[in-house]
């Protein structure tokens, strides 16, 4: 399987326009954004071919990162585009779904969230939760809340999968005090 990065189709943005694109919220174009075709190692093992989409400026970037995560055997349970979702954070976590561009905002604020500009990516959420003020988002990634235990698909401040991102000039969720965001990488505007 190849990666392939792609311009958004007509059929594709008429899918997203209104779900996971919004032209009320400052969002990228959608000629400014770029559908990837990526390669990524499922929890069996398997080559499977998942798809983000991405800001056009971090699409090389990202196919990188997402090789170097493929390199090391890292897996991923799942990745569909967020209009699959109906747009819905909650409901793409739950499924354990890795995603990236969502048009959006911050959760419970009126903040616009780096995933509408196509600059923050959410890896396998079950194993790595997002905690805010106790909370556990999504509910059954209530176990690994432990992050003492490393199993297949988690992310630590030390692990091979973290440095791929960090290394390539990226953040992570998991070094924020409240929340901790362990699933959320992003790459903030320079």
């Amino acid at each position: 399987m190849s990666t392939q990065i792609s311009e958004l189709s007509l059929e594709l943005r008429e899918r997203m326009r209104g779900v996971s694109w919004h032209a009320d919220l400052p969002s990228p174009s959608f000629d400014e954004l770029r559908v990837l075709r990526i390669p990524y190692r499922d929890f069996s093992g398997d080559e499977q071919l998942g798809e983000l989409i991405t800001v056009k400026a971090l699409a090389a970037e990202v196919v990188d990162i997402f090789a170097g995560l493929f390199a090391i055997d890292f897996p991923i349970f799942s990745m569909r585009l967020m209009h699959e979702f109906a747009g819905d954070d909650g409901d793409s976590m739950a499924a354990n779904n890795s995603s990236c561009f969502n048009s959006r905002r911050i959760r419970n604020t009126n903040r616009i969230s780096l995933h509408a500009l196509g600059r923050a990516i959410d890896i396998n959420p079950i194993q790595n939760p997002v905690i805010r003020d106790g909370i556990v988002r999504p509910d059954a990634g209530k176990p690994y809340c432990d992050r003492s235990r490393q199993e297949p698909g988690m992310f630590s401040g030390t692990c091979d999968a973290t440095k791929v991102f960090l290394s390539a000039g990226w953040k992570w969720g998991g070094n924020w005090d409240n929340p901790k965001d362990y699933h959320h990488f992003f790459r903030e505007a320079e």
